[in-house]
């Protein structure tokens, strides 16, 4: 949890490489051991079943199985869904005790509280020690230690992330110059420039921002934890502090400069308004920039700029984490499945996604020479890398069931972008914090 006090963090962009690349050299591939012993044929003849949302991955994972069948003897069957039904239907199927499925999705950031307090987490961390069933070319250490922090939940690690998510600034460098502006770095000078671009007589709006109520606690964690604000304090749902409500009230303003429609914007949406042309600047997750640069898919090519996340009193408040593998703790084939989810988040695989533009978690692929030797966005991969050596795992409250968390935490933002004033923010966020407390209390 961010302390109450005003800091700055500053590390170059050749020290966050470093910082990575501690300790983290390169691995062989997930086929090969140093010692040639590594036996990945133990379960030849399994059948496993997969099931995880279609983040952008999966096309790259079906594209490779049969590498994995072939290496291992084992034979995959993956089911897929979108991510709003894979949340939902998961936690039913976990109920019920599925044994339809050895290796899950989850995302600890969400999930954590409501998956470890049923039991619906396996502790990866024996199996990860354990030489019978683990490569010892894996190198679990090639994950960085803030990574690794966010694959955890209570002190055991319950997941590997396919996916290093962080939050930054996208913005457009042509309009800025316009403008005669600096790149902005604190929540008033973002405030400014957009106010300086916005023309909706041009169609071009100063910000983007998620509207839907449970997916704007992700951008919004960097207002609230800027503002020194948290979800929670003590044990006590604070969603309705002084520092929350100066967060939402940010976020709202920001909003004043949005697109018509904002409310109701979905996660991809802002990105896709900037793609257009239509945005000055939004600030979301680093999934983006593969369609942002391609000339097929964006409009604004030559013309964006990467930032940080805006400073506040309490400093710059990125958050690390991110879609990994799970065992199920229902799966009949525990170490069958390990074994996929070793090859799935392999160096190897890691790199071949970090070519094809996917936020690896390996420090390896990022250092990699095949990597930066071609990085057609040095910028992009500059704030990411210093974003995560400052980031916490807290972009959503800890509380279980983590997506009625979400939304209930989410409606105050999604209510602060109909430009709704302080006193009428003040109501609901106190409204919702009553909520958000009662799922606190039904946790002890």
């Amino acid at each position: 949890m961010f302390k109450k006090t005003k800091r700055t963090v500053i590390v170059t962009a050749a020290g966050a490489f470093a910082l990575l690349a501690t300790g983290c050299a390169q691995a062989a591939g997930p086929g090969t051991s140093s010692e040639g012993a590594f036996d990945w044929e133990r379960f030849s003849g399994e059948t496993i079943s997969v099931y995880i949302p279609d983040t952008g991955q999966a096309e790259a994972l079906n594209g490779r199985l049969a590498e994995f069948e072939e290496l291992t003897g084992i034979d995959v069957v993956v089911e897929t869904a979108d991510v709003t039904s894979y949340r939902q239907n998961l936690p039913v199927r976990l109920t019920a005790r599925s044994t339809d499925f050895d290796v899950m999705a989850t995302f600890p950031e969400v999930d954590g509280p409501q998956f470890d307090s049923n039991g619906w987490y396996v502790p990866l961390d024996d199996l990860i020690a354990n030489d019978s069933v683990t490569n010892p070319d894996y190198d679990f250490e090639d994950f960085p230690e803030g990574v690794r922090g966010a694959m955890e939940v209570g002190d055991e690690t319950v997941t590997v992330l396919w996916e290093m998510q962080t939050d930054l600034m996208y913005y457009r460098t042509d309009l800025l110059e316009q403008a005669g502006l600096e790149v902005p770095t604190t929540f008033e000078e973002w405030e400014a420039a957009a106010a300086a671009v916005h023309d909706p007589e041009a169609e071009i709006y100063g910000f983007a921002l998620r509207g839907i109520p449970y997916q704007t606690t992700t951008p919004f964690s960097s207002f609230l934890y800027a503002h020194c604000g948290a979800w929670v304090e003590d044990g006590q749902a604070a969603i309705n502090s002084t520092e929350a409500i100066d967060a939402f009230e940010t976020y709202g303003r920001w909003g004043a400069f949005g697109p018509p429609g904002i409310t109701g914007f979905d996660w991809p949406v802002p990105s896709q308004q900037f793609a257009q042309g239509k945005v000055f600047a939004f600030l979301d997750v680093n999934l983006f920039v593969g369609t942002l640069e391609d000339p097929a898919e964006s409009t604004v090519v030559g013309n964006i700029g990467y930032a940080p996340v805006p400073e506040g009193e309490c400093g710059r408040a990125p958050f690390i984490g991110g879609w990994g593998y799970a065992v199920s703790p229902f799966s009949q084939k525990p170490e069958a499945a390990w074994y996929f989810m070793q090859w799935a988040t392999s160096a190897e695989m890691n790199l071949e996604l970090k070519l094809d533009g996917w936020p690896s978690p390996r420090a390896s692929a990022w250092n990699s020479a095949e990597f930066t030797e071609n990085d057609a966005t040095p910028a992009f991969t500059q704030v990411v890398l210093e974003s995560t050596q400052i980031a916490n795992a807290q972009m959503n409250p800890p509380v279980a069931p983590g997506v009625q968390a979400r939304e209930i935490a989410g409606l105050v933002s999604h209510h602060a972008l109909e430009g709704i004033t302080r006193s009428e923010i003040e109501e609901i966020a106190n409204q919702q914090n009553s909520e958000l407390q009662i799922l606190i209390d039904a946790m002890q």
